[in-house]
């Protein structure tokens, strides 16, 4: 599943890290997530998993898109700390 920028965003906020924390769990450059949450087509679909796999270790679920509410995401149960969520 392609997951869009914003919700790599949100999945970014909600776990309360930073580009610098994302960038050392997934192995992508911090100028790259910066470019990918700002939208930019030229990102790899490859580099974009690699944030996508980095987040999901983190305990977050990608939802598809299913035709009518649009994509979403959760964080699982098992990763959630009272109070640590950020939205």
């Amino acid at each position: 599943m392609d997951i869009p920028s914003e919700l790599l965003r949100a999945a970014r906020v909600a776990l309360g890290i930073g580009q610098r924390e994302l960038a050392a769990l997934s192995g992508v450059g911090q100028r790259t997530i910066l470019r990918i949450e700002q939208n930019d087509p030229t990102v790899s679909l490859e580099t974009r998993r690699r944030l996508q796999d980095a987040f999901e270790k983190q305990g977050i679920v990608f939802i598809p898109d299913d035709g009518v509410s649009g994509p979403g995401l959760r964080i699982r149960a098992d990763h959630l700390q009272k109070g640590n969520l950020r939205f």
